[in-house]
């Protein structure tokens, strides 16, 4: 059951209310970015009118109007379906910038939204969604995130499944090998200049990076990371075209990953101990199922 603090339900069960809707959303950098739906800004911190420990503990924010948001058709249902939404908002000339979102502002971060009363938020709030962003898409007029509750996580795998390629990530506690990322320069750009670069400093031989990711830090994709596609001697290729132009003088930091295979794990990483595949495994046979009538009973 949803709890709400009396002196609220007690407002918004009157002939006239004054309530509108606050949107947190803290990023995975750890920022804390607040929205509104009112015309005018707001400052509220969840925590400290919190009778039934509803809030989150991210701290008090102006919860701004300039990049107002409008949530669309709120969909949620009483079994363990994924409750799901829309966040719409605008881009202004300050507060969340076109570029931020191009970069991967808020993917995965946490969301939260509250109903309060504007007029007097000693009231506390009513706790309207709780989750995470899912897909973020820009327009010409503002920006757009797909809303994911928080049931969404139960709908995640608890087994592990046999598998001819590694489960575990790359990096992470199960594989045991630590990110070594290495920061570098744009010395020049490629004939596709949102996708290839050249670093004159990389001395690392062909495909080093190959499947790694780099993390651009200054130019107008700071924030952004991509998916490296090829390393041949100092020229870069990423997997997909950056939000926007790379630039000489741009800083990045780059990276290794793992394509999973025992192969790659043994040979590239010498972390043949950790690998959590079943490569032997006997698999179907390609060739036979394209004879016809190979898998017909008689």
């Amino acid at each position: 059951m949803k709890q709400i603090p009396a002196s609220l339900v007690t407002h918004l069960s009157g002939d006239t209310t004054t309530h509108c809707l606050l949107l947190r959303v803290l990023t995975k950098s750890g920022d804390l970015y607040g929205f509104t739906n009112l015309d005018v800004d707001v400052t509220y911190n969840p925590a400290t009118v919190d009778p039934y420990s509803t809030g989150d503990d991210w701290g008090s924010a102006s919860h701004r109007a300039d990049n107002g948001f409008t949530p669309e058709r709120m969909q949620a249902t009483a079994d363990l379906s994924v409750d799901n939404t829309e966040l719409q908002g605008w881009v202004a000339e300050t507060g969340i910038t076109e570029q931020q979102i191009r970069a991967g502002l808020f993917d995965y971060a946490k969301v939260r939204v509250y109903r309060v009363n504007y007029m007097d938020l000693t009231q506390g709030h009513e706790l309207v969604l709780a989750g995470t962003c899912g897909e973020t898409t820009f327009s010409r007029n503002g920006w757009k995130a797909e809303f994911r509750s928080l049931t969404q996580q139960l709908k995640q795998p608890l087994s592990q499944l046999y598998s001819i390629k590694c489960r575990a990530k790359y990096g992470d506690a199960r594989c045991g090998k630590a990110f070594v990322w290495t920061a570098g320069t744009v010395t020049s750009v490629g004939s596709e200049t949102d996708r290839i670069f050249t670093d004159t400093s990389i001395a690392q031989a062909d495909d080093f990076y190959a499947l790694g990711v780099v993390e651009w830090l200054t130019g107008d994709n700071a924030g952004a990371q991509m998916e490296v596609d090829s390393q041949i001697s100092d020229e870069v290729t990423m997997a997909l075209p950056l939000p926007y132009p790379i630039q000489i003088g741009d800083t990045y930091q780059i990276r290794q990953d793992c394509d999973k295979t025992r192969e790659m794990c043994r040979d590239t990483h010498a972390n043949l101990v950790n690998f959590r595949g079943e490569p032997d495994i006997p698999i179907a046979d390609g060739g036979t199922l394209m004879v016809p009538g190979a898998y017909i009973r008689r």
